[in-house]
């Protein structure tokens, strides 16, 4: 059962724009607030019961999204981490900042939120456990403090557990913070990966998702992948009580949100990086912000949306041409793309736009056609009988592409990475050999 009354994003923008103090209010603070990033690895929006699942997996987000703007559709621009990050990062789709591949860094001469924050006097810090979240791919840029300890196989190489120690490192951070205060805001980002592959069972917790009888391995791994964000939320609620104890909550912004979803067979296929369905691109955003209603916002919105976002709720300029738009600023429905190019995997694009939903298929030059409203689950191909919308959504997704590919020529280009035969095996022990 959902806890809010669905609304329009416009009408959730009329109250937040009208808050003194807030990036449309006639007062600004003398300080701007601190903002905590949460992000969670494979994380699928319909998994989470704020989204209307029925398993009790995530007790802790589900209180921060009664506290906060829940984005109901949000589109992540490609489907595993990588690309879906520097996305977030940058505000630029990959055909811009070019991370298409597990060997790509994302280039030094592109501007990240963090940069942009430090810039303003921002302390800013980053702990994650996600081999493509280190300096080796360039997501470090800008930030003070990076901890990508935790991302490496010499760390619990057995089971890669790793989010009480994420959250053990951001609360010894905001207990500094708020024993030595400076005066100057923070950025924290918390990057956790338990919900990844392979799903670890987690005592006292895992038993919770047990489906009764006997279980296909598909099922043994839905659980388990229950389990996993069930231990994640846990974790999570640590460093969201912290906050509150240490004094810091009502003077930080709370962003929550996934990279990407996992696939269990639901058009075939297991994981992620292979397609861009909803299982994969559907995820949860959460927004909480000192002085805004708590609303649930329906239109659909992108992962690329975060980066002018944050800049407006901290009352810094959003530089020009990015892809992305503040979902603080009303206007019209833009579309939403998502984009995978793997040498030895998918090469797809899709678009999300007005209720609709067109795959390309960029091998076999096929396109498939969803209604988004009478089929959620993306099941039922409309290409053969509304070629009309195929062409429609065809051509907008190519102008976004175009625009994309046009402002990638303002950047550099990294060079491609050497990984080792080490880091490689790793990468097949996550799930990414074989092209997924």
């Amino acid at each position: 059962m959902r806890p809010d009354p669905a609304i329009s994003l416009q009408a959730a923008l009329l109250v937040i724009l009208v808050i003194p103090g807030s990036c449309g209010g006639v007062e600004s603070s003398p300080r701007r607030p601190n903002v905590l990033f949460v992000s969670i690895d494979t994380l699928r929006a319909d998994h989470l019961g704020a989204y209307g699942y029925e398993r009790p997996t995530s007790p802790r987000i589900d209180a921060l999204a009664k506290e906060g703007l829940v984005f109901e559709s949000a589109q992540a621009s490609a489907s595993w981490t990588l690309p879906g990050l520097a996305s977030v990062l940058t505000s630029y789709y990959p055909s811009t900042h070019g991370c298409w591949s597990f060997g790509s860094r994302l280039d030094d001469s592109f501007t990240t939120l963090t940069e942009l924050l430090t810039a303003a006097g921002f302390d800013t810090a980053c702990v994650t456990s996600h081999l493509f979240v280190t300096t080796r791919h360039g997501l470090q840029q800008g930030f003070v403090h990076f901890d990508d300890t935790f991302a490496y196989p010499a760390v619990d190489p057995e089971d890669n557990v790793t989010s009480d120690l994420i959250s053990d490192r951001g609360i010894r951070f905001l207990e500094q913070k708020a024993a030595a205060p400076d005066g100057r805001p923070w950025f924290l980002w918390l990057h956790y990966f338990d919900p990844h592959a392979n799903y670890m069972v987690h005592e006292g917790i895992t038993e919770r998702f047990l489906t009764p009888g006997e279980r296909t391995l598909n099922q043994v791994d839905l659980d388990n992948y229950d389990g996993e964000i069930a231990f994640t939320d846990h974790h999570i609620g640590r460093v969201l009580d912290a906050l509150a104890a240490t004094g810091q909550a009502d003077d930080t912004i709370v962003v929550l949100f996934s990279d990407h979803g996992e696939e269990f067979l639901d058009h075939g296929g297991l994981r992620h990086g292979h397609t861009l369905f909803g299982e994969l691109v559907r995820v949860p955003l959460i927004v909480r912000a000192p002085g805004i209603e708590p609303r649930r916002i329906t239109e659909v919105v992108r992962t690329v949306d975060v980066f002018p976002t944050v800049l407006d709720l901290v009352e810094l300029p959003t530089p020009p041409d990015i892809m992305g738009r503040s979902l603080l600023r009303p206007g019209t429905s833009l579309p939403a793309l998502s984009e995978i190019r793997l040498d030895q995997g998918a090469l797809m694009e899709a678009l999300v736009y007005e209720g609709y939903k067109l795959v390309h298929d960029m091998r076999t030059d096929v396109y498939a056609l969803f209604d988004l409203k009478n089929d959620p689950r993306e099941l039922r191909d409309l290409a053969a009988e509304q070629p009309e919308k195929v062409e429609e959504l065809r051509e907008l997704m190519l102008g976004s592409v175009r625009r994309s590919e046009r402002l990638s020529e303002r950047y550099e280009t990294a060079p491609e990475l050497d990984l080792s035969p080490a880091v490689l095996e790793q990468l097949n022990g996550l799930g990414y050999g074989g092209g997924d």
